[in-house]
């Protein structure tokens, strides 16, 4: 995954990076955008990982190689009919796994965690693992609310600025949105945090990624804390840390 510098959305994220006050609480975070172009290295372990999801399914059904695979495919469908043998053990929340272009999707959310979270190793994460969003309007409305509280509009340019950057790098209505659930258990993206939302908006026809996190982090658990083991290098995504 390729980042992809622009200058707004830099800008944005040097303000998310530092905080933004909301009430008594600051945000902090990042947003980042990427190219769905993988580096070499890349590629193997995406191979593999597609070579893995074919031995789960199996052998009872025809599963097309990665390599064949379109970035569109039947997302969010998975009796698409070019793939009249599948049952629904092979469906899930991202698709048919049966479908290349599912696995392929699924490959570039773990590596997108992989380059946003270089500490932890997503490859074990499975498609149940993520859901895809019904709405752009709620997603950011969700955010929206993240940064302003009741009748406080401090907030409201950034975020406008914010949607607007990431529409004119990303399309937003064409992306197709999903998000991680989270175990707050055991969970790399839920550590130090009371909850987190993962939000990743997907532009096929770009191939280009967005990677969007918030969270509110929990009492006494100091910025340095919370961003141990949480740094991206050069091949993030974009985040976005919340604290409510």
């Amino acid at each position: 995954m390729k980042y992809l510098e622009c200058p707004p959305i830099s800008e944005l994220d040097l303000r998310l990076h530092s905080g933004i006050i909301v009430g008594d609480y600051k945000v902090n975070g990042r947003v980042e955008i990427y190219s769905c172009k993988l580096a070499p290295s890349e590629k193997r372990l995406a191979n593999s990982l597609d070579k893995q999801l074919a031995v789960e399914l199996g052998g009872s059904h025809s599963v097309g190689s990665l390599e064949d695979s379109p970035l569109g495919g039947s997302f969010g469908n998975p009796f698409h009919p070019g793939h009249s043998s599948l049952s629904p053990a092979s469906a899930s929340p991202l698709g048919s796994v049966n479908d290349s272009a599912t696995r392929k999707l699924l490959i570039n959310l773990i590596l997108t965690l992989n380059n946003t979270f270089s500490d932890y190793d997503f490859r074990d994460l499975k498609p149940e693992d993520f859901i895809r969003e019904g709405s752009l309007d709620l997603v950011q409305n969700s955010i929206n609310s993240k940064l302003s509280r009741g009748e406080d509009s401090s907030n409201v340019e950034f975020y406008q600025r914010l949607w607007s950057s990431l529409d004119d790098e990303m399309s937003l209505k064409e992306c197709e949105i999903y998000s991680y659930v989270n175990d707050m258990d055991d969970d790399a993206l839920s550590v130090g945090k009371i909850w987190s939302v993962n939000y990743f908006l997907y532009n096929k026809k770009l191939k280009k990624l967005a990677f969007l996190a918030c969270w509110i982090k929990t009492p006494g658990m100091g910025q340095e804390d919370s961003d141990e083991g949480m740094e991206s290098d050069d091949e993030g995504v974009w985040a976005m840390d919340t604290q409510d």
